[in-house]
């Protein structure tokens, strides 16, 4: 049977029986036992402090783990200029679309209760959505709905307004079908980046369960991770007390409240740190989180209508969609799973490099406000980050 088979198998029975149980990832996990003194990575201190000096970001978190054992984790700059607070890898900072990930865990693990199937009409849940018998839910997952994105198509007055009231699932539901047009291509048919998928999977989670998102996040993800400094903060009045997000400006930065965590929901909700991401990943491909074939399905590229992948980005390292993380190969043949986010205040990166089971996590207190500069240095601390960090792995 080939590896797409086995894996069609799998989504299937989803909820259903197990699949060939994968390769574990073996080790410690974070926090359990005595944990080895962390590396010495000048190069890579310089390029973090490079970003500070260079006024491309306040400040930033960075963490790396090895099979359940970090290596290595700093922080650098301020997280409150007016307060000069440094930040720490304990600082909590919105993680903005990495949320997406966690969003399609919470359907997988749903869907191992028996609560549903990945393969379920949309309408089975949201009778009525437009179009909804149309759409299942691992299209939604992978952003090959075709379902517009309700964030990145209102206007000003709107977002503007996200960063300082709080919205319910209703009204979220509500900006979603007002989208014109609300379907860019037929479901199934192409592959188009979509917060309203990861918004409408929330808002099932929480039908199911009878709990809030965040609530749902907390005991059944967060706590099973050991990530005790993340949660989903259920007011933006919360989040703007305890996060102070930037953008830059000629010689400085501005203050950028974040759109409000209730507006975001599912596709970026979540506050978090760079310890607890890595301890995230650590824990999912560990399958302390869902079992191993709902992360199978999870790391397999999802396909087309017409059997072509999901995604794939052109140049040296193609990337591919699954379930809430880009899938790629380096040039060098390491598989890894990854993600960005970037909300008004706040960037972050989490990649894992799967055979390696070496996981690094980025944060930063800073939206970059569009500078080529800050994108070019934000690849080259991760490129550096990922070279120690296999290197490190790979002398084990």
């Amino acid at each position: 049977m080939t590896r797409r088979a086995a894996v069609a198998l799998s989504l299937a029975a989803l909820g259903g029986s197990v699949l060939r149980p994968q390769p574990s990832m073996q080790g410690t996990p974070a926090g359990m036992g005595d944990a080895p003194a962390l590396k010495d990575w000048p190069t890579l201190d310089a390029l973090a402090q490079s970003l500070i000096d260079t006024r491309l970001t306040p400040g930033l978190s960075l963490s790396v783990m090895h099979k359940g054992v970090m290596l290595y984790s700093k922080g650098f700059g301020q997280s409150d200029i007016d307060s000069a607070v440094s930040i720490t890898p304990q600082t909590s900072l919105r993680i903005a679309s990495i949320t997406k990930q966690f969003t399609a865990v919470a359907i997988l693990l749903l869907a191992e209760q028996g609560q549903l199937n990945v393969h379920d009409p949309l309408s089975k849940f949201l009778p009525d959505f437009p179009r909804a018998a149309e759409v299942s839910l691992h299209q939604l997952m992978s952003h090959t709905s075709g379902i517009g994105d309700y964030i990145n198509r209102q206007d000003h007055s709107i977002l503007d307004a996200a960063r300082t009231r709080d919205y319910s699932s209703d009204d979220i539901l509500k900006l979603i079908r007002a989208g014109k047009p609300l379907y860019r291509f037929a479901p199934g048919m192409g592959w188009a980046y979509s917060n309203s998928g990861f918004t409408l999977l929330s808002s099932i989670v929480e039908r199911l369960s009878g709990q809030s998102f965040a609530d749902f996040c907390r005991k059944h993800l967060f706590e099973r991770a050991g990530m005790a400094n993340t949660t989903i903060d259920q007011s933006c009045e919360v989040t703007n007390a305890v996060t102070r997000g930037y953008t830059p400006t000629r010689g400085g930065f501005l203050p950028n409240l974040p759109v409000s965590p209730t507006f975001l929901r599912g596709a970026g909700a979540i506050r978090s740190t760079t310890e607890d991401l890595c301890r995230w990943h650590a824990a999912l491909l560990n399958h302390q989180i869902i079992k191993p074939y709902s992360v199978e399905a999870m790391m397999t590229p999802a396909l087309l209508k017409n059997g072509k992948p999901a995604w794939e980005r052109q140049g040296n390292e193609p990337l591919n969609y699954g379930f809430g993380v880009g899938l790629g190969v380096t040039e060098d043949s390491r598989r890894y799973c990854t993600h960005g986010g970037r909300i008004n205040g706040f960037t972050g990166h989490l990649r894992s490099f799967i055979d390696e089971q070496l996981t690094l996590a980025i944060l930063y207190n800073c939206d970059g406000g569009g500078s080529a500069q800050f994108s070019a240095a934000q690849k080259a601390l991760r490129l550096e980050a990922s070279r120690l960090g296999i290197e490190a792995a790979t002398q084990v």
